[in-house]
């Protein structure tokens, strides 16, 4: 947290990252994050509704948010106005705006919503905790199926298809939902499009930054583009999931249904550079080795 000296007695604290948020206000920031990238506030606003909902103060109710608009104001209003204004702009853990551009920080040390409650019955999550490196259960099947849903869900434009989308990830991230030996989704997931828009969104959110750990990682993003460059979109992400997934088995790499992702890009990696050094070994040169396969001379000197 985040220590604000008010004046001489009184201090305020705000959070500085998602780990310093209550559950209740996790969830509440997950909706304005919402509606901030669906462009139906501002920052400004966002920010400010957030700076309320954690401190607790209410300016003269809702007529605040009119009021710091108006152009002829009180000497006092205006000053507490602007002074909410600089403490909000404070608040830059869930997003940053720089020359207009809104950037989300996704990065979570560990899971913002651990458990889901529909009706009675309580259901846990897999875990992806953040340090220096990542400790997940999250399954490569898991991983490479909610990959695939993310993806299609970007480039669809029929929101209850995309919205489908959602309900499936998450069906799959809270694995009592989902029986893969069957290959068969279970009624549960019926029960997955009750949860509210927030909750929704905060695992969708927080899938996409697993998402991005992997394709900015120093090692592991190599087997996101062709030519070793990080990339934020998944459209740019060359990987065919699932065929690799069926490869890697049959090179005897493990089981994709056990297999931790982890495992599973470190399998990659290694798939790759004995491949690579086989070729290299067998007399191909380098740049001619680079030409055929579409994987830039850095990668292949990296991983040689």
């Amino acid at each position: 947290m985040k220590t604000i000296q008010l004046n001489k007695k009184n201090t305020l604290e705000l959070p500085e990252t998602w780990e310093d948020l209550s559950f209740k206000n996790k969830i509440f920031t997950f909706g304005i994050l919402s509606e901030l990238l669906a462009n139906r506030i501002t920052p400004d606003i966002a920010r400010l509704k957030m700076l309320i909902q954690y401190t607790g103060y209410k300016p003269s109710g809702w007529k605040f948010f009119k009021e710091a608009f108006k152009k002829e104001q009180t000497d006092e209003r205006e000053t507490i106005n602007f002074n909410l204004f600089r403490l909000s702009e404070m608040l830059n853990f869930a997003f940053t705006v720089d020359e207009n551009i809104i950037t989300p920080n996704h990065r979570f040390t560990t899971a913002p919503i651990r458990y889901i409650k529909i009706g009675k019955e309580s259901y846990t999550g897999r875990h992806f905790e953040l340090n220096i490196t990542a400790n997940t259960d999250i399954t490569a099947r898991e991983f490479a199926d909610c990959f695939d849903l993310l993806s299609c869900q970007q480039k669809l434009e029929n929101e209850y298809q995309k919205e489908e989308c959602v309900n499936q990830i998450i069906s799959i991230l809270f694995p009592k939902f989902l029986n893969y030996r069957q290959n068969q989704v279970s009624d549960h997931i019926k029960k997955v499009r009750f949860l509210s828009p927030e909750i929704k969104f905060g695992i969708l959110f927080w899938f996409m930054g697993i998402v991005k750990f992997y394709t900015e990682h120093p090692i592991y993003s190599i087997l996101f583009t062709g030519n070793g460059k990080k990339s934020d979109s998944t459209e740019k992400i060359s990987l065919g999931m699932n065929e690799i997934i069926l490869s890697l088995k049959k090179e005897g790499f493990g089981d994709a249904e056990t297999m931790t992702v982890n495992d599973y890009f470190d399998a990659q990696i290694k798939y790759l550079k004995d491949n690579i050094n086989k070729a290299i070994s067998e007399g191909v040169k380098k740049d001619k080795l680079s030409q055929s396969t579409g994987i830039s001379l850095s990668v292949i000197n990296k991983l040689s």
